[in-house]
Parts: C-alpha cells; sequence; structure tokens
C-alpha cells in the first residue's frame, strides 16, 4: 500500500476504532459487579482468613468499630475496590487467646476508582476517637516516617445502629498511615510463622 493510501485508510479507520473504544469502555463500566451482602466469611487460627476467592485483603485494610462486633474493611473483590460493614461472631473458642470467627458482610459500597490501602484507607478516626472510618480519594503528606492526611473527597462510617455505611463529613476525620508497619504486616501475611 502506497504510503498517502496509508494515511487516508487511517484517517477513514480513526472514527470507527474510536467509536468501538467507547463503547469498550462504557461496556465495562455497566458490568454488573457482584455483591457480597450477606455472605459469610470464616476464620480460624489454623486456616485464616477464609475470603470468597476472588478478594484481597492485608491487616491494615480492617477497624472494628469500637464496643460493637462490627468491622469495617478495605478489599479488592474481582479487583474492584470495595467498603466492607461486617459483623463478627464468635463461633467457638478454642483457647483463651484463639477463636473461630464467622464475619458477615452486612453492607457493601463499590468504589471503582480507588487504590484499596492508598486513596481508599480504613487507617481513620473522627471526632472523638470514633472508630470503623474509611476514606476514599485520599490525598497524603510525609510526616517523618508516617504519612497524614493531606485530603480526600470523601469518607464513610459504619453505623453500628442502623448496620449500614453512613456518609461522614471530613471535619474531624484524622487518619494516619505506618508504611513500615504495613510492609511488616504483609510480609507476615505471605510468610506466617511456623508452629
Amino acid at each position: 500500500m502506497k504510503p498517502g493510501r496509508t494515511a487516508s485508510t487511517l484517517q477513514l479507520a480513526a472514527p470507527a476504532i474510536a467509536a468501538w473504544l467507547c463503547a469498550t469502555a462504557a461496556a465495562a463500566a455497566d458490568t454488573p459487579v457482584t455483591s457480597y451482602v450477606g455472605r459469610p466469611i470464616y476464620s480460624d487460627p489454623a486456616n485464616g482468613l477464609q475470603l470468597p476467592p476472588a478478594c484481597v485483603i492485608e491487616p491494615t485494610w480492617r477497624s472494628r468499630i469500637s464496643g460493637t462486633e462490627m468491622e469495617v474493611w478495605v478489599l479488592n473483590c474481582d479487583s474492584m475496590p470495595r467498603v466492607w460493614l461486617l459483623m463478627r461472631q464468635t463461633v467457638e473458642m478454642l483457647s483463651a487467646h484463639e477463636a473461630r470467627l464467622r464475619f458477615q458482610v452486612i453492607d457493601e459500597r463499590v468504589l471503582r476508582d480507588e487504590t484499596v490501602g492508598d486513596s481508599l484507607s480504613v487507617q481513620c478516626s473522627g471526632a472523638g476517637n470514633e472508630s470503623g472510618i474509611a476514606v476514599y480519594g485520599a490525598r497524603w503528606r510525609n510526616s517523618g516516617r508516617d504519612l497524614r492526611l493531606a485530603g480526600a473527597r470523601g469518607a464513610l462510617r459504619g453505623d453500628a445502629t442502623r448496620h449500614r455505611l453512613v456518609d461522614l463529613d471530613l471535619a474531624g476525620v484524622d487518619c494516619v498511615r505506618f508504611p513500615d508497619r504495613e510492609a511488616m504486616m504483609r510480609k507476615l501475611q505471605q510468610n506466617p510463622p511456623t508452629r
């Protein structure tokens, strides 16, 4: 094919290629997302946390709600960032310090454009040391060896009374990440100590 014809062929094909790319992106955005609400998750000392196969969580992506049997987790399931509100229940005490646990997902938010553990974090507290808070769209600033919240697009709080994740005003929300601790916990999770 001659150079002039190649250019004209590309000019003619460009709108069709652009339309195909837009349609593909729109289809991906409209793909239904699996919901995990109602799903039980078990944990025991021998096997650890038994997440659904497509889900990934690290220890620093979990936060207990003080004074309740609830937790807020941020995690990836099917490569989709999520915030879960879970109810924790002891199934069996194995010793004074070990138990089999059952968690049930009671509410969920999918936040497509976030990065779990970075722009989506639960390492936060609210006014009066309130726990169970997740921020999204987070930006961080260095503060010595730690990272402090510099800003965020929004926040969610696990509401223990309503059993729901609710939007929270960012005023009074303080978040601190500890990269050294995060790396240590990640390493321990990947290489658990042997007994």
